[in-house]
């Protein structure tokens, strides 16, 4: 079985150069994880919500300097409002890990496994033609097994 037999052909996109909150908005409208960044037509990158969780959390070393940002309700709702105004570009993967659609999607899986990815965009010939994730390739293999 191929990427391209099970994997999602409507992918949601994100530009770089788009707000943290523009891609949180488009997430929670299309109930994504994450999103592919396109620029040009070109995938730059992705982002997740957990790329976004991960940088409104506070850093380590904040966190030992001063230990009410564990705790600082304020603090992070504070920290999440002046991170929704950066850029998609600033904390997306890079460079993106993709795949083609003739790839095996045992590989596919063994690939997001070794590189901590829950989803590959699928780019055939320059172009983003789906995105395939660890779900899709257990959802398969479950039904196989019935």
């Amino acid at each position: 079985m191929k990427v391209g037999e099970i994997m999602t052909k409507v992918v949601h996109t994100v530009g770089p150069n788009q707000t943290l909150k523009e891609a949180a908005d488009i997430m929670n409208k299309h109930r994504a994880n994450g999103l592919v960044v396109v620029k040009n037509e070109k995938v730059v990158g992705v982002i997740t919500k957990a790329d976004i969780f991960k940088a409104i959390l506070p850093r380590y070393p904040d966190i030992i300097e001063d230990e009410r940002h564990m705790t600082d309700l304020e603090y992070i709702e504070e920290r999440a409002h002046k991170l929704y105004e950066m850029e998609v570009s600033e904390i997306m993967g890079t460079p993106p890990i993709t795949i083609t659609s003739d790839v095996p999607i045992v590989k596919a899986g063994s690939t997001m496994i070794l590189r901590r990815v829950k989803q590959l965009p699928v780019v055939d010939k320059g172009k983003l033609v789906g995105i395939i994730t660890l779900t899709d390739i257990i959802n398969y293999l479950l039904k196989k097994i019935k």
